[in-house]
Parts: structure tokens; C-alpha cells; sequence
């Protein structure tokens, strides 16, 4: 008895499929525009972009420069924030007997933008908004803090992140409850 070797069927689709792939890669090698042909009329890639004029460069700005400054400035203002907390806001609170807590007062929040100079002196103060959430606090003892807030963004010198530059910030505390 004879015995044949038989492929599978898949197996010779795929034998026929990696010849013909080795056939169109050799053709494709065989005429690429790195060589030339004997009559001179194929040009290297280098030969025709030198022909050609540079393109034009895209103007990359420096973005890690200013998102590190911008990091510079968060950590900054928390540090600020902190400050602002412990020197302005709980004394006035405490003035009032107003507890920071989740049941009487959990919302005291301003925003503002700052214009700096160069020597990190606040040249301009713009409130843009307020979320204040405190029972006890009247609209009279509202408004007396926005003039201590006010009081003590002008005596601040900002650190040097800040020099020059116009920084949206926010003042106070928001609770999870």
C-alpha cells in the first residue's frame, strides 16, 4: 500500500498564500525608488525632496513650562487658601459663633480673578461669584467678610509663579456632607 501525503485543505491555502505573498514582496523590493533602473529615470527619495522645498516648520510652543507653572500655582494657592482659612475666615466665623460643620455652615466659597504685577503685589481684584451656604450668617455678616476677603488679598504678595500673570482663584471651603 502506497501512502500519500496528503495537506490538509487550510494548510495548502495558506502554503499558496505565503507564496504568493513572497512573490509580490520580492516584485515590490525589486522596484523601489532606492534603485535605479538602467535607464536613469528613477530618482533615490533623497534626489526629489532635495528638489523640493523644506516644509514649513510648525511653531511648537514650550507647553511644559507652562503647565509646570500652572502646577507651581495650584500648589501655591492651596498654600494660600490654607492661609486665608486660618488667618481670615475661621477668626471671623468664630466672631460670630458660626461653626464650619455640615449642619450650620457648609458653603463659603469666592472666586475672583487677580491682575499681579511683577513683584507679586495684587494690582486688581475682581469677584466673579459666590457660594455661601451658612444659616447663621446674616446678609450684614456677609458682607463684612467680603471686606475682611477684601482686607487680606491686599496685604498678600504672591509668590513668583503668580508674577505678572492674571490667576482665577477661589477662596474658602466647600464640605462633602
Amino acid at each position: 500500500m502506497k501512502s500519500k501525503h496528503i495537506l490538509p485543505k487550510y494548510k495548502e491555502t495558506a502554503r499558496a498564500f505565503c507564496i504568493s505573498f513572497f512573490y509580490i514582496l520580492t516584485l515590490c523590493q525589486c522596484k523601489s525608488p532606492a534603485q535605479k533602473g538602467s535607464d536613469g529615470a528613477t530618482e533615490t527619495i533623497p534626489g526629489v525632496t532635495a528638489i523640493k522645498a523644506p516644509l514649513p516648520t510648525a511653531k511648537i510652543q514650550d507647553s511644559i513650562s507652562i503647565n509646570a507653572n500652572q502646577a507651581t500655582q495650584a500648589i501655591n494657592w492651596s498654600t494660600i487658601n490654607t492661609d486665608f482659612m486660618t488667618n481670615c475666615l475661621n477668626p471671623f466665623l468664630a466672631s460670630k459663633r458660626i461653626k464650619s460643620d455640615c449642619t450650620h455652615c457648609d458653603k463659603i466659597m469666592f472666586s475672583f480673578s487677580f491682575v499681579v504685577d511683577g513683584k507679586g503685589k495684587i494690582q486688581t481684584i475682581l469677584k466673579e461669584g459666590e457660594n455661601i451656604s451658612c444659616f447663621r450668617m446674616s446678609e450684614t455678616d456677609k458682607k463684612k467678610l467680603e471686606k475682611e476677603i477684601l482686607i487680606y488679598i491686599k496685604k498678600l504678595v504672591l509668590p513668583a509663579s503668580f508674577y505678572k500673570t492674571i490667576y482665577k482663584g477661589n477662596l474658602g471651603f466647600i464640605r462633602k456632607c
